[in-house]
């Protein structure tokens, strides 16, 4: 009867404990996707797409260059044309020197040799005026091609906080 009781309350406040973490986890992202780079080689001619739907037109949102590289990557920095499509818009497309390193240091979060680097892509919030779809490129524009050591190329959006 006892070790019942015990089992009881155990099951219950697991249960409550579950609830807690399901209801706290929110999502912030609009949109994450990453493409995996042939070989780790990244070809100039490899332009990855993404497209995504906004639905809101009031609220402002970052705009996040995520990439995968290895240790062995030999540079600093990677040289990136970012292509941006609003709905009913031409392709406007600008080139962007995102720092990899500073001091010797990668920058952003690694594990063993990888490392993946989040880095804002406009210093401002971008409010897209009209709802539909939104496409981004990623095209490489290093000096070398193909680029080595590049595993994932990506693109993050994700709403300002109010």
């Amino acid at each position: 009867m006892m070790q019942r009781r015990i089992n009881w309350k155990i099951s219950v406040l697991s249960l409550l404990v579950t609830t807690l973490l399901l209801c706290s986890c929110k999502q912030v992202e609009l949109y994450e996707r990453l493409t995996n780079i042939p070989g780790a080689q990244w070809q100039r001619s490899f332009v990855p797409t993404y497209k995504f739907d906004i639905t809101d037109t009031t609220r402002y949102y970052s705009v996040f260059v995520v990439l995968r590289h290895s240790n062995s990557y030999p540079y600093r920095n990677i040289w990136l044309n970012v292509g941006i499509r609003n709905p009913q818009d031409s392709m406007r497309t600008q080139a962007f020197d995102l720092p990899l390193a500073a001091s010797d240091k990668w920058l952003g979060v690694g594990m063993d040799d990888i490392f993946e680097r989040r880095v804002l892509l406009l210093p401002r919030p971008v409010k897209f005026n009209k709802t539909g779809s939104i496409e981004f490129t990623l095209q490489q524009q290093m000096r070398i091609d193909p680029l080595p050591h590049i595993l994932q190329a990506g693109i993050r959006v994700e709403p300002v906080a109010e």
